[in-house]
């Protein structure tokens, strides 16, 4: 698939990170040195984002997350909480980023789908962790935690990533991230990803089809006269 970055302008990015850009297709296709994977607390790799990431990171993938989380955590880990581990076979990326969006630790049952705090706090959890890779100039390929299987809407997670990674920046005199890449699947994930990042930065020059723009820009003013 095709992947297409879009300008649109919005608030500055700042000093500590040289661009956030919006891309469509699939994350384990991009050039980003770390994944981020919309994982559960057992680490499995399942269909969706895991399943994609699973395939492009190889054999043997899982069984070096299992051995990963219990020697990071003994076990299971909490949900909302993130493990880094290396790519595996994955031609690009270095890193993959797991993020405990589902609690399996019990099994399937209410409690297991994250509400807003959990996804907001995972997302403190993410940035943080990223901070702590070896490498200048991070660039990154984040996804909409706890969106589809978990719950939440693509909007509502990517708000929570933005509002997180902005107050992230805002409060460090450094930081090792560079670029920070959202993925949007398919075409309405997307654009509506597009929709919301371009509220929380500037979204670097680059081709974008007038389709796109006209049809955020369309919405955007159906929204304020709705008001």
């Amino acid at each position: 698939m095709r992947l297409s970055n879009v300008v649109l302008k919005g608030p500055d990015v700042g000093p500590r990170l040289s661009s956030v850009e919006v891309a469509q297709g699939s994350l384990v296709n991009g050039r980003e040195r770390v994944l981020v994977n919309a994982s559960n607390t057992n680490g499995q790799l399942g269909s969706g984002v895991s399943g994609a990431i699973r395939r492009a990171c190889g054999v043997g993938f899982q069984e070096h997350i299992l051995a990963a989380l219990n020697a990071r955590f003994g076990g299971p880990m909490a949900p909302g909480e993130v493990l880094v581990t290396e790519a595996g076979a994955h031609p690009t990326a270095k890193w993959v980023a797991h993020v405990a969006v589902m609690d399996y630790r019990e099994g399937i049952h209410g409690g297991s789908f994250p509400d807003v705090q959990r996804i907001r706090d995972a997302c403190v959890r993410l940035w943080a962790a990223l901070e702590q890779v070896e490498e200048d100039d991070l660039s990154v390929a984040m996804v909409a935690l706890g969106a589809g299987t978990g719950g939440l809407s693509l909007r509502e997670s990517v708000e929570l990533a933005c509002s997180t990674l902005s107050e992230h920046l805002r409060t460090r005199e450094h930081s090792r991230l560079g670029r920070v890449v959202f993925y949007g699947y398919n075409l309405p994930e997307y654009i509506a990803t597009v929709d919301v990042v371009s509220r929380h930065f500037a979204l670097p020059e680059g081709s974008v089809s007038r389709e796109v723009l006209d049809f955020v820009e369309r919405s955007r003013e159906q929204e304020r006269q709705g008001r």
